[in-house]
């Protein structure tokens, strides 16, 4: 199989977003304390979710799935950057961040 395969023909990406919604705790360093966003899709590379707060593009970021009820969602946590903050309300946002790292699932908690 080649990668050509993969493709998602709606949005032209290898890997095709899943809509679905979660939990997500976000954090910019391990000095602050944890966010609590929602989820709104994510792919094998990366992820879309609600923010109460902006979030400057290119900074890092750590993020936790937290599955709740929602049993289709692997648990996850790790590391990537901001690519994109879109403000949508007042104190409501859309991040959309790339994974760099995933942690193995034993450290996921």
């Amino acid at each position: 199989m080649q990668n050509s395969d993969l493709k998602n023909t709606d949005n032209n990406r290898v890997f095709p977003r899943v809509d679905t919604t979660c939990p997500v705790m976000h954090r910019a360093s391990e000095a602050e304390r944890w966010s609590v966003g929602l989820l709104i899709n994510f792919s094998a590379t990366g992820m879309l979710f609600q923010s109460a707060r902006a979030l400057h593009v290119d900074s890092d970021i750590n993020v936790r799935l937290e599955r709740g009820r929602n049993k289709v969602i692997p648990a996850l946590s790790g590391s990537g950057k901001v690519i994109r903050c879109t403000k949508i309300a007042n104190s409501k946002y859309e991040v959309a961040c790339k994974l760099n790292h995933i942690d193995p699932p034993e450290t996921t908690k």
